[in-house]
């Protein structure tokens, strides 16, 4: 089972469109209110909050910054002397990702978990609809990773944006 419930996933997915909590309750075909919504959205961001701080805790990271809302921590590991972002995703659940130059000295293209990154990665771009410059395409993954995780840190949220008049 995974962390969110099955309203919360849904609430979840549709605030990541960028739809306000009001757009999700009316395309719920009357089953849920704006305020039920906004209670789950802040649930949702509560439990994901609580599983990032936890990640944090047991690699012993520093926090630098939670946005609970994006589904995003970034921390400092003094050990590894490296910036660290934990990142929840539905598909594969939280995600450690600490920022690096090579894998054991290994690039990229030589690297035995080319595989395994990109499929991270890929997930992180599609679950937040992040979309990459073709310049930013051509980097390696060790690069790539931080302007994906630079421009998730950046994108901008709706929040609990109301309805306007009229709509």
């Amino acid at each position: 089972m995974g962390l969110l419930s099955n309203h919360e996933t849904i609430v979840w997915k549709e605030f990541h469109k960028g739809k306000s909590t009001s757009d999700i309750a009316d395309e719920s075909n009357g089953e849920w209110s704006p305020s039920y919504v906004s209670r789950v959205l802040s649930r949702t961001r509560e439990k994901i909050a609580k599983a990032l701080e936890e990640h944090a805790k047991s690699h012993r990271l520093d926090i630098e910054s939670l946005l609970d809302y994006k589904g995003l921590l970034i921390g400092f590991d003094y050990q590894a002397n490296a910036q660290v972002y934990i990142v929840f995703t539905e598909k594969l659940g939280i995600i450690v990702w600490y920022k690096h130059d090579s894998y054991a000295g290994k690039l990229c293209p030589e690297c035995p978990k080319e595989s395994e990154c990109r499929e991270i990665l890929d997930t992180i771009l599609e679950e937040y609809q992040i979309t990459l410059r073709p310049d930013e395409e051509e980097l390696l993954m060790t690069q790539q990773s931080i302007a994906i995780l630079n421009k998730l840190a950046a994108k901008e949220i709706p929040r609990y944006k109301r309805k306007k008049e009229g709509d």
